[in-house]
């Protein structure tokens, strides 16, 4: 699962994952897109043109990018630091487990990176989520698929904001499908929790979106869902995920 995410400007062309404490040994890049020490990774990527965005994951995370570090961090805090290499911007997250950690890093650009994904502990099985036809997500590493239940999905569908119709459409179809699973006496209150999952999300999709608007347009989805079964899931989810887009580009909700 997504457990933190930031955009960081750099000065300097190198984002720095691991232990929080200033490292001891010097990790000079000379050309690579990585440099592994015994508690830090460098990792290259670009300076003074852009924000570079850093998401930490816990677990499962997507099947993006091109994998540049799998191994093992000594985190003696239990706490795992990404940043610039300054550490004058950067997050931490702490895991109470000290002492070695798994971990997986993969990047948009090796060498040129603007886009890092740090896993702690990763999942190794990939799995597909729930999307519409022709409108396919990325694959998912989880540690277990056995145990991913629908909510969870609905995490992993909506952990972005790239393709939002894709994941708008995905996230729709799948409170849909599992409506009609639930416990009868706990129904409505789920089905209203998950579009308010997507409600959320929409805010951050179109930030003039006040929060007025968003119930309007989350109350739009769920009476679309509670409604009668559509004969067509896909084209269903879709075109009422194209209307609550057009409404919340436009702010008519």
């Amino acid at each position: 699962m997504l457990v933190g995410s930031a955009d960081i400007p750099l000065n300097h062309p190198v984002i720095r994952v691991g232990s929080a404490e200033i490292p001891d040994d010097v990790l000079a890049l000379q050309g690579r897109a990585l440099v592994a020490g015994a508690r830090h990774l460098h990792i290259a990527a670009r300076a003074q043109v852009g924000l570079v965005r850093v998401r930490l994951w816990n677990g499962a995370s997507p099947v993006e990018g091109t994998v540049i570090f799998d191994g093992s961090l000594r985190l003696d805090g239990g706490v795992v630091c990404a940043g610039d290499v300054l550490g004058i911007s950067s997050f931490k997250y702490g895991f109470d487990v000290p002492g070695n950690q798994r971990m997986l890093v993969s990047v948009d650009d090796p060498g040129s990176a603007s886009r890092v994904d740090v896993v702690i502990d990763p999942g190794m099985q990939e799995v597909s989520l729930t999307a519409c036809r022709n409108h396919a997500l990325p694959l998912f590493r989880v540690v277990d698929s056995s145990s991913l239940d629908s909510t969870d999905e609905l995490g992993f569908i909506l952990s972005a904001h790239n393709i939002p119709l894709r994941r708008l459409a995905a996230a729709v179809k799948l409170v849909s499908l599992v409506a009609g699973k639930d416990d009868a006496a706990r129904r409505s209150v789920m089905i209203e929790f998950r579009v308010r999952m997507i409600g959320e999300w929409l805010r951050w999709i179109s930030p003039i979106l006040t929060e007025g608007e968003t119930s309007s347009l989350s109350s739009f989805i769920l009476e679309r869902v509670q409604g009668e079964a559509p004969v067509d899931v896909d084209s269903f989810a879709i075109e009422i995920s194209s209307e609550v887009l057009r409404r919340a580009a436009g702010g008519d909700s």
